[in-house]
């Protein structure tokens, strides 16, 4: 169940990272261990790639991403929208990101230990639209066909925070997902640098690599600098933040959360749906929190402690 890969060392209540000089510890809840039981063997591990920890077999790997400073927003002022002005300072403090979009074969452990219950007059994920990819069977739930590593979407932002909170976690704020998408903070449009095709995302059309129509499976196209897959294109990813249209001109420079209110909730990354403009790592999207779609789906965070 878990892998505490190279550059950790394990301990009863948590990892010591060996490349970097800071303590991690994971309180994990005790209904989650037996939803993967249910699926996977107990695994302790202490080999692997570098920096990522793997949870289970259909678990989730986290990235460690060490905080910093950037100029966030649109450095090269020629963004799709003036929301993503004026170019701000900001510093993020460490955190962990998953590696990949959480997948449907992830939310059905989550829906089989806490179901799916109603939040804000909505279910957490809808069920019944043609593009959900997450069935009930004799009152459990599963992926559709061979859908279990393809980003799970038509969850709400109640849905993504729950699941999000039952791992512990959280949704990334506005500020880490720039950080993180852009590998660092690094001036760079795209998370692989300044130019976006077919060989790079999942985004409108096909060509080259991209053969998909909708969503592709997660980790289909290389990672950023980061190690973080599918940062642009595939799915837009919700964020904690409430949406403000003029939020920059009055952001905090230390871990900025958001306005207070609002109507609309942040997304980041653009979609299979959208072409490069769309899906550069500056581009605001905003969604209502009760509503869902099939381009629409999210990643998680953890706080370093």
């Amino acid at each position: 169940m878990f892998q505490f890969l190279q550059g950790h060392q394990f301990h009863p209540f948590g990892c010591k990272k060996t490349l970097f000089t800071c303590t991690v510890k994971f309180h994990f809840q005790i209904k989650f261990f037996v939803a993967l039981l249910l699926s996977s063997f107990l695994v302790l591990d202490a080999y692997g790639q570098e920096d990522v920890i793997d949870l289970s077999n259909w678990g989730i790997q986290f990235v460690y991403i060490p905080g910093g400073s950037f100029e966030m927003g649109d450095i090269w002022d020629d963004g799709f929208s003036d929301d993503e002005k004026p170019v701000h300072p900001v510093t993020v403090s460490d955190f962990w990101m998953s590696q990949t979009e959480v997948t449907n074969a992830q939310f059905c452990l989550f829906l089989n230990d806490k179901g799916n219950p109603s939040e804000g007059g909505v279910t957490w994920i809808e069920l019944e639209d043609e593009d959900c990819m997450i069935q009930k069977v004799n009152d459990r739930f599963i992926p559709k066909g061979s859908y279990w590593n393809y980003p799970v979407v038509e969850v709400t932002w109640f849905g993504a925070k729950a699941f999000a909170e039952w791992m512990d976690g959280r949704l990334p704020t506005e500020a880490e997902w720039e950080y993180a998408a852009r590998a660092g903070g690094r001036n760079i449009k795209y998370p692989n640098g300044n130019r976006l095709t077919y060989a790079d995302a999942n985004i409108s059309g096909v060509g080259d690599l991209d053969i998909w129509h909708k969503a592709s499976p997660v980790a289909r196209f290389q990672p950023n600098a980061l190690g973080l897959y599918d940062m642009a294109g595939n799915v837009w990813e919700r964020c904690s933040d409430w949406y403000g249209e003029h939020y920059y001109n009055e952001s905090p420079t230390d871990n900025p959360q958001g306005p207070d209110s609002g109507h609309h909730r942040v997304m980041r990354g653009g979609s299979w749906n959208y072409s490069p403009m769309n899906c550069k790592t500056t581009t605001r999207g905003l969604f209502i929190v009760t509503a869902t779609r099939d381009d629409i789906g999210f990643r998680i965070v953890r706080n370093v402690e």
